[in-house]
């Protein structure tokens, strides 16, 4: 039989996230704005919190922290960085930061949850637990998590983004795209890149956007389906390999009867001069290539 001690701090523990999200926000213990020079970048270290930037236009960083009392930030300036890292006993530290657009940011920790808004330079994040947010970056771009979501928006350059148990959405991206990981989908909306590849084992890929001449794009998934929404007027070489599933087309591919495809075996169809290079692969799921604009009639 619990014991009644026992029983009321479990209770206290399960309502502790209810209760924090019911009470006012309260003014932050530390708030401090610093100078900085363009060629300087931002690291950050915390160990668990909540991590917020958004950018100015101002040559100036303003760190503003919520944290135990007897928690220091320590905002350190050297010539080429601006270290913000915490002292004192463990626990959570919640910043809201407000950069210049053009700062290259480097965020690492433990359980963080990231929201990056407004970046136009390299941005880096890497988290164990916690849910990843971008909107902007441009340049090297990477955003690693394994007990968390990943969003990006509006990312231009070389993005590498991976999770492990969670999924992967990326929208109006542009440049080479890599997306991985195990649990979880992986979907993309808007794009115009050259270069994409998506690995998941148990999700769905789906891509939506436009196809470049002589771009390459690789999906593959072990226990989902594949979803390519493509305009027609697209030039592109289909290679599809599925072992328990079925492919389809809504477009006017040129290429073997589906009649005649064996299961496992690849099959290749053109669209157009066939000058991108396409390759999508599932052991468990179906593949689709679908007309851009056209109903979804799951074919």
């Amino acid at each position: 039989m619990m014991r009644p001690g026992i029983a009321v701090l479990l209770y206290a523990l399960a309502a502790a996230p209810v209760q924090a999200q019911e009470r006012p926000s309260r003014a932050p213990q530390t708030d401090q704005t610093v100078p900085v020079s363009r060629g300087m970048r931002l690291a950050i270290e915390n160990y668990a919190g909540e991590v917020i930037i958004h950018t100015w236009d101002k040559d100036a960083l303003r760190v503003q922290a919520r944290h135990p009392a007897r928690t220091r930030i320590n905002i350190r300036t050297g010539a080429n960085v601006v270290n913000v890292s915490t002292n004192g006993p463990a626990g959570s530290v919640d910043y809201d930061i407000t950069a210049p657009a053009w700062m290259p940011m480097k965020i690492e920790g433990q359980f963080n949850y990231v929201t990056i808004e407004g970046a136009q330079s390299d941005v880096s994040i890497e988290t164990v637990r916690g849910d990843i947010v971008l909107k902007g970056g441009s340049g090297s771009i990477t955003a690693r998590t394994i007990e968390g979501e990943i969003q990006v928006e509006g990312a231009r350059g070389t993005i590498n983004l991976s999770s492990v148990n969670q999924g992967i959405r990326v929208t109006g991206a542009s440049g080479d795209v890599a997306a991985e990981t195990t649990n979880g989908s992986i979907t993309f909306t808007r794009m115009d890149s050259k270069t994409v590849g998506a690995a998941t084992i148990n999700g769905n890929v789906s891509y939506e956007g436009t196809l470049a001449d002589n771009g390459r794009y690789t999906f593959t998934t072990h226990n989902g389906d594949i979803v390519m929404t493509v305009p027609e007027t697209a030039n592109a070489t289909f290679t599809v390999r599925t072992y328990n599933g079925e492919f389809g087309s809504s477009l006017p591919l040129k290429g073997p009867e589906r009649s005649e495809i064996k299961r496992g075996r690849r099959a290749a169809y053109t669209l157009g001069t066939g000058s991108a290079e396409v390759e999508m692969e599932s052991f468990g799921g179906a593949i689709r290539v679908r007309r851009a604009g056209a109903a979804r009639t799951g074919r």
